[in-house]
């Protein structure tokens, strides 16, 4: 066989198969937005033939579309409620910008009061966290929290693969790491 024809053919065979696979593609897409629009279409036909006729049959067309005394009760209710939740939030609006607020005066110095041997050791259970010196009935002198140590750097480090680093990156790990 000719090798043009053969490439004909299967250039044509290639086209058949991508349009194939279009029209697949459309038919998939568009078979459930049909089924859905015939569905849709014959029940509005339902609606509006039989549905319509039977509620003018009744003639009390104006009565179907009254609220009922329970939903009249509720909406009542719920206005009622609202109403109370903004006067509510007014007064407390009122009382958060008129209150004004007075320091608190210093703490008591405490330090006369001489603790028996059992309140010492009531304190030492029961406040671990206080220094020893108030449990003991000094007074402690408190202070802020030391400063973290730093690992003294001898400069940047070129590591292996040409970046530079510091001594304290280095030998940083993770505090969660157990070392």
């Amino acid at each position: 066989m000719d090798p043009q024809l053969e490439r004909q053919v299967e250039t044509i065979s290639n086209l058949v198969d991508s349009y194939m696979g279009i029209i697949y593609k459309t038919v998939r897409d568009l078979m459930p937005k049909t089924m859905m629009h015939v569905m849709i279409n014959s029940v509005k036909e339902f609606i509006s033939s039989e549905l319509l006729a039977q509620l003018y049959a009744l003639g009390e067309c104006s009565a179907l579309m009254d609220e009922s005394p329970e939903q009249q009760q509720h909406r009542v209710e719920v206005l009622q409620k609202h109403a109370a939740l903004k006067e509510a939030l007014a007064a407390i609006g009122e009382i958060s910008t008129s209150t004004c607020t007075t320091p608190l005066p210093p703490p008591v110095d405490s330090s006369w009061i001489k603790p028996s041997s059992f309140s010492r050791l009531l304190l030492l259970l029961l406040l671990p966290s206080l220094p020893k010196t108030a449990a003991s009935g000094k007074p402690g002198i408190r202070s802020h929290a030391p400063p973290v140590p730093r690992v003294p750097s001898a400069g940047p480090k070129s590591s292996p693969n040409g970046s530079r680093q510091h001594t304290s990156q280095q030998n940083r790990t993770p505090a969660l790491v157990p070392r």
